[in-house]
């Protein structure tokens, strides 16, 4: 498999990965592992004496991986470095089928090596499908500069995993239920015992990376549902605020000439939002009907007390007056 190829499969949809994955596993029964001990045991893996070399392209991308995105710099040196010198850390891996190994930590190293025809040193770990998942997203979390839209993956990941849920949806769900119940918003849903265990999951693993709930409702789940242009340019380092700011002008092509200028111009959020609100339409003002007029205008001359106020008075006994004679009445 090329490298090109590589990268276009990181682009394939989780579901396709997992079920794809999930074909080639029997069904055993899933202990969990404390993460940080899971972590502890990878570095020291990763430091470990080299004692197995293998094809990197007979390691497979781990379905739970949330980044698809890798700095083309980083990635060059990377290679010139294990062009030069070899892979000088173990890639960590598990074993999936007799000669193929699903990658748990390393896989930059394994695409440098890919890319300059290197072999990998490895070292198995064994581990269960859950927490492969766990510490795919946790090291990822930890270790890697993720961009915004891949963070938000991973967190959502990570939560359907201790929240034994089988779809990211549900996991938005229970998250748009929590943030009812922060604004006061209560429902027979959210007082279950069940609510309050999704509760506590989600608030510990929120905190583990200093993320708050409502935060990451408003700025961060909505992120996932962007253009495809505007989830590029985040990719490529746009800021998210300015990228949401910027989804939301309905015009294709305007949307699409502002990106550009944001990009290219390093444009400001307030010099964003002035030119979203200069692409808005001018609305002229709607007068109200001629009956809701006279309405209001009655109730505001009422509300006042006019007659109170000799001066205000005379000049409203003028105008009833001149109403009067209007309506034919006098």
């Amino acid at each position: 498999m090329s490298v090109s190829n590589y990268y276009k499969q990181l682009d394939k949809p989780m579901s396709n990965r997992l079920a794809r994955f999930a074909a080639t596993r029997e069904a055993s029964p899933e202990v969990s592992i404390d993460i940080a001990q899971l972590q502890s045991r990878i570095a020291e893996l990763e430091k470990a004496e080299i004692t197995q070399l293998v094809d990197p392209q007979l390691l497979d991308r781990s379905p739970y991986q949330p980044r698809k995105h890798f700095d083309p710099i980083k990635m060059a040196q990377l290679t010139a470095s294990v062009d030069a010198w070899g892979v000088l850390e173990n890639v960590i891996v598990r074993l999936v089928v007799a000669g193929r190994y699903e990658l748990v930590a390393g896989e930059r190293r394994q695409l440098a090596a890919i890319a300059a025809k290197r072999q990998v040193p490895i070292k198995v770990m064994d581990l269960s499908d859950r927490d492969a998942r766990r510490i795919a997203l946790a090291e990822n979390l930890n270790r890697v500069n993720l961009n915004p839209i891949e963070e938000t993956w991973a967190i959502l990941n990570l939560l359907a995993v201790d929240l034994e849920i089988d779809s990211t949806d549900e996991v938005k769900s229970v998250l748009y239920s929590l943030a009812n119940v922060a604004k006061g918003v209560k429902s027979r849903e959210n007082v279950s015992p069940k609510f309050n265990d999704q509760q506590t999951i989600v608030e510990r693993i929120l905190s583990e990376y200093g993320i708050k709930l409502l935060s990451f409702v408003k700025t961060k789940l909505p992120l996932i549902k962007l253009p495809d242009n505007v989830s590029d340019a985040i990719a490529a380092g746009l800021d998210h605020t300015k990228a949401l700011a910027i989804a939301k002008v309905s015009d294709t092509a305007a949307r699409d000439d502002l990106l550009r200028a944001a990009i290219e111009g390093g444009m400001p959020l307030t010099e964003i939002k002035k030119q979203i609100k200069s692409l808005q339409p001018q609305i002229e003002p709607q007068l109200p009907s001629p009956q809701l007029r006279v309405k209001n205008t009655i109730t505001r001359v009422v509300a006042a007390k006019v007659w109170e106020h000799p001066d205000k008075w005379l000049e409203v006994q003028s105008l009833l007056e001149r109403l009067e004679a209007l309506c034919g009445e006098k």
